[in-house]
């Protein structure tokens, strides 16, 4: 009994050992791109898409983990044969759907292969001008791992990465007359649409330098692993995996308009365009007048204030003026490269365009 125990024996938290209804769990944790010690997943991610693919690369397994109400933790326990695995995860896709490339039909198991898992942004509320809504904050995830025979279950640590640009914008009326009051809508056009799930840029464990990721440099097949590698989603700047999103808004009673954008993640040279319209009578129409008089290119705002949104780079604050060569990033440490509040600020005076 005791020699059962131990072969087919679960290691809670160091301490106990008890029988395991599962071969390998999945502990996912989210410590907001090294800015915390603290596991915050529970408190940005609400449910998970897990695709698990065997060691030929084919999917294994579709699963969806929920947040527990009652724990700080979410944990995915399976029932794996012995193997080794890799695992695609997608946090908060409810605005997203994951399609395979190859067919352009849903995944299937046994028949998608993981380097064409694919996702868009379809699901949004789509506006009577054709734009779309604002969407939630995606997150995604990737590991690899083995499923030993016997030893115990597997227990590997899955890093969530934020997946998403949030951009909040403010225009106020300074020294002209004051706006009406009433409907406005802002207009960011040709965002990035499309991800390929299988990362593009990783963080290794122990090192604050992001390289370019390389399946057979880069993917070890640990059998427990509780390292923190955070792995960055590839984002698809493609003239056809562009749309326009919009967001509805109000003048407050300080005669100013307040407004985010919350869409895939964008590029250096990037081009966003957004524009501010009125709506006289609270509807969309084509022939809205733009309260701005003139679009306000954002790509252009960022680069010439050095913010780096290169894709080692996420959502940089700070003004890092470095290039990247084709394989590295610039080496700053992975924490200070991000915005903590993954969003920029931007605040326009309407004098400055007279």
């Amino acid at each position: 009994m005791l020699l059962f125990a131990l072969l087919a024996g679960c290691d809670v938290d160091m301490h106990e050992i008890e029988i395991c209804t599962y071969t390998v769990q999945l502990r996912y944790d989210y410590n907001e791109e090294n800015t915390t010690d603290e596991n915050k997943i529970v408190y940005w991610v609400k449910f998970i898409d897990e695709y698990i693919f065997d060691e030929n690369d084919k999917l294994y397994h579709i699963r969806r983990v929920t947040d527990d109400m009652c724990t700080d933790y979410m944990n995915s326990e399976l029932q794996l044969e012995a193997g080794k695995y890799s695992i695609l995860a997608v946090g908060n896709g409810d605005c997203s759907t994951v399609w395979d490339a190859r067919t352009g039909q849903l995944p299937v198991v046994g028949m998608t292969d993981r380097e064409d898992l694919r996702m868009t942004l379809e699901n949004a509320d789509t506006f009577e001008d054709g734009t779309r809504g604002p969407c939630g904050e995606l997150f995604h995830g990737y590991r690899t791992f083995t499923v030993r025979e016997e030893g115990g279950a597997t227990r590997v640590r899955v890093d969530m990465v934020n997946a998403h640009f949030q951009v909040r914008f403010r225009v106020t009326w300074r020294n002209s007359p004051v706006p009406k009051r009433g409907t406005y809508y802002a207009v960011l056009e040709d965002v990035v649409s499309q991800y390929r799930l299988m990362p593009e840029w990783l963080y290794p464990a122990g090192s604050f330098v992001a390289r370019q990721h390389d399946t057979r440099a880069h993917d070890d097949y640990p059998w427990s692993d509780n390292r923190v590698i955070h792995h960055l989603v590839h984002s698809q700047f493609e003239r056809g995996n562009v749309i326009d999103h919009s967001n509805t808004t109000y003048l407050n009673a300080d005669s100013e308009v307040w407004g985010q954008f919350v869409n895939y993640r964008v590029k250096n040279a990037t081009p966003l365009i957004m524009k501010l319209y009125f709506a006289p009578d609270g509807t969309r129409g084509e022939n809205d007048p733009m309260v701005l008089p003139r679009e306000i290119d954002l790509g252009q705002y960022f680069a010439h204030f050095g913010y780096n949104l290169a894709e080692a780079g996420l959502y940089n604050r700070h003004c890092d003026r470095r290039r990247q060569d084709n394989n590295e990033s610039d080496g700053r440490p992975f924490g200070r490269r991000l915005d903590r509040r993954r969003n920029l600020e931007l605040i326009y005076l309407y004098k400055l365009f007279y």
